[in-house]
């Protein structure tokens, strides 16, 4: 059997969307296909499936029949690596489409298929930090001394589960955990002795979850790890023949916070408090001047929390405290490593963790150090800790270009990838060129937007201004929340608009007698997303505040969601970075950086957040976007190409008109039920 049976790839699509007791749809069978003959061609394919394709199994299908195929004139066994943006898609096709996938084409492709999944090192349980006697420092120490506290109770059901666990992953972990708890029983990649010297080598979660990946057909892994093994050029994936990138739109942020580096004067301390038992005082007060000066340098480029300063360049008092802290490490370093051999697997353990944090610590001010035009460098200011400086590349598309698309076939997919009707922005982010022979696929959308919704667009308030949503906006919410209502989700870009929506509806409501039928669900700072969305999906008089994190993966369909509200176009902020560095760039370069490189990421923020919506084909309500601008400047057009072709109004009553038919109907339904 060849991947380029179409047959094949039939009959494996046909038995895996019979599995999840789906229904074929044309658009999944045509992206199938699609990513058949990539994989065959070794070629790239950039392929959009709209809500509701059921993107998974048009590329586990082919992905399944591509594993099985024969081998034996091949110098690399058929590997699929699927990498994924978050971790809900992670979750499901390793917790649900894969073992029905697996079980089903298993008659088509003659064999069973395997699947594993690869995480990075710290999301797993380190056994040799779990076992260890005694803690490595007072602090770690101090997480498990208070039981009866709510941080000592989550410690000790801790590390009960990581006793008993068998795979040591930290998503198998459902219950409440703070951060510094899952730190204190892992380890980042540099702190790790290794596998042959450890003493729990043989027992190690993450050998273990890498050998089932090189036995596996198809690995899910995520971006993180794929800029690791693409950018950093260290082998942490399988051997593969097919690389799949699904939530593509996430790529090029997440690559580039991957390779984003950061440090502060705390960095440095915990560097020199992990080496304080391998150094002499000299070099440990030495460590501790070098944080010092940093902290002190940095509070003078950006001391007001929340301000965030570019540097033009690494130069001045910055760079040589850069420079101090630089040193300070690689001397550190030097004398552990010349130093005695270690009595005894623990001490080879702490010590390498401590040099791991010092190898950090020194690459991450080197990197600063010898900063180049092809990096934005800032200084951030915080609230609640000590300033931190940044750098991040400009660009990942040249790099991507180079390394992501040779010897392997690669298909990105995702429901979001034309901008203004063409993928080109989505092509050039990733270093493919119009020209270079890659397929760009439109699959559509099983769904009729035009019937289902409406984008509404408020033409006559004000254009936002700096100082946030303003009153005729909310009032305007106010009124379409009313018509439907509730079964709202107001999306704001910032927290500001929230808290500042949150003061305004609940006096609002409560003038007009709405406080008990409408009631409110405000998101909070560090809330779990997935339990505020399971709370508004329960309850359809429930109206969901929220900001950015719930412009993306909130999946509520039915007629809970019948009202969208989104309080501006997401342009970029003037003070983000590396989006400010890279729309002056396109204009040094003679471009238009609003149009090259904000204009693309409202777009996409845009479609994400739009998309909340129509999540089947029974979803009906409206999209309302209280931002005049979409449809009173030129851009509006480019907006609204990038969006599925809803009806467009402007037309208050027709919206407010639309959502009370809505909530009528929704009353009778349940009435009849």
């Amino acid at each position: 059997m060849t991947l380029g049976d179409s047959k094949a790839v039939a009959a494996a699509l046909a038995a895996a969307v019979a599995a999840v007791n789906g229904v074929g749809r044309p658009g999944q069978q045509q992206m199938a296909h699609a990513v058949a003959e990539a994989m065959d061609a070794q070629g790239a394919l950039l392929v959009q499936a709209g809500t509701g394709t059921g993107k998974s199994l048009a590329y586990l299908a082919p992905a399944a029949v591509h594993a099985a195929a024969d081998s034996s004139t091949s110098e690399t066994r058929p590997c699929v690596i699927v990498a994924t943006a978050t971790l809900a898609l992670q979750r499901q096709l390793i917790e649900r489409d894969l073992p029905r996938v697996a079980e089903a084409v298993a008659p088509v492709v003659g064999r069973p298929l395997t699947f594993a999944v690869l995480k990075g090192r710290h999301n797993y349980v380190c056994l040799e930090k779990l076992n260890r006697e005694e803690p490595e420092d007072d602090g770690e120490a101090a997480l498990f001394d208070s039981p009866r506290s709510a941080l000592g109770r989550q410690a000790k059901a801790l590390r009960s589960w990581a006793d008993a666990t068998t795979t040591g992953d930290r998503d198998d972990y459902r219950e409440p955990l703070a951060p510094q708890l899952w730190r204190s029983v892992s380890v980042q990649r540099r702190e790790c002795v290794g596998a042959a010297t450890c003493r729990f080598g043989q027992e190690c979660f993450v050998e273990k979850a890498r050998d089932l990946a090189r036995e596996a057909d198809i690995v899910v892994t995520n971006h993180a790890m794929l800029a690791i093994d693409v950018i950093e050029q260290i082998p942490v994936l399988p051997e593969h023949d097919v690389l799949v990138i699904d939530e593509a739109h996430e790529l090029v942020d997440r690559i580039t916070s991957t390779a984003t580096v950061e440090l502060s004067a705390a960095a440095v301390e915990r560097a020199a408090s992990r080496a304080r038992r391998f150094l002499d005082e000299d070099l440990q007060q030495r460590l501790i001047d070098a944080a010092q000066r940093l902290d002190e340098v940095l509070t003078a480029v950006a001391h007001t929390p929340g301000q965030t300063v570019t540097l033009e360049s690494v130069a001045g008092d910055v760079f040589l405290a850069l420079t101090a802290v630089r040193d300070a490490c690689h001397s550190a370093v030097t004398a552990m490593t010349v130093d005695r051999e270690p009595s005894g697997p623990e001490e080879a353990a702490s010590r390498q963790r401590a040099r791991g944090a010092l190898d950090e610590v020194h690459d991450a001010a080197g990197s600063l150090v010898t900063a180049s035009q092809r990096d934005v460098v800032w200084v951030a200011a915080h609230e609640r800790r000590e300033p931190s400086i940044h750098i991040a590349p400009l660009s990942v598309a040249g790099v991507l270009r180079e390394r992501l698309f040779n010897d392997r076939a690669v298909i990105l997919t995702s429901a979001t990838l034309t901008l203004g009707g063409s993928f080109e922005a989505a092509g050039a982010a990733v270093g493919l060129a119009p020209d270079d022979g890659h397929v760009e696929l439109d699959v559509g959308s099983p769904f009729d937007h035009g019937k289902q919704g409406i984008l509404y667009c408020p033409a006559h308030l004000p254009a936002p201004s700096m100082d946030g949503v303003s009153g005729a906006a909310l009032a305007e919410l106010a009124d379409l929340m009313e018509a439907a209502g509730g079964r709202t989700l107001a999306l704001f870009s910032s927290w500001r608009g929230v808290e500042r929506a949150h003061e305004y509806l609940v006096g609002a409501l409560h003038q007009r007698g709405l406080t008990e039928d409408l009631p409110l669900l405000v998101q909070q700072r560090g809330d779990a997303v997935g339990e505020l969305v399971e709370r508004f999906a329960n309850q359809p008089e429930l109206s969901l505040l929220g900001t950015l994190s719930l412009w993306q993966g909130v999946d509520v369909p039915g007629q809970t969601c019948s009202l969208v509200v989104i309080d501006r176009i997401p342009f970029p902020r003037p003070d983000e970075p590396v989006m400010a560095a890279r729309a002056k760039a396109a204009d040094d370069a003679g471009r238009s950086g609003f149009a090259a490189v904000s204009l693309p990421r409202a777009a996409l923020l845009l479609a994400q957040g739009t998309g909340r919506l129509i999540r089947s084909s029974d979803d009906r309500g409206v999209i309302a976007v209280l931002d005049s601008r979409l449809a009173t400047k030129s851009y509006g057009r480019y907006l609204r190409a990038s969006l599925p072709a809803y009806w467009w109004t402007t037309d208050a009553e027709r919206a407010r008109g639309s959502l009370r038919r809505l909530r009528e109907e929704s009353a009778t339904s349940f009435a009849a039920q």
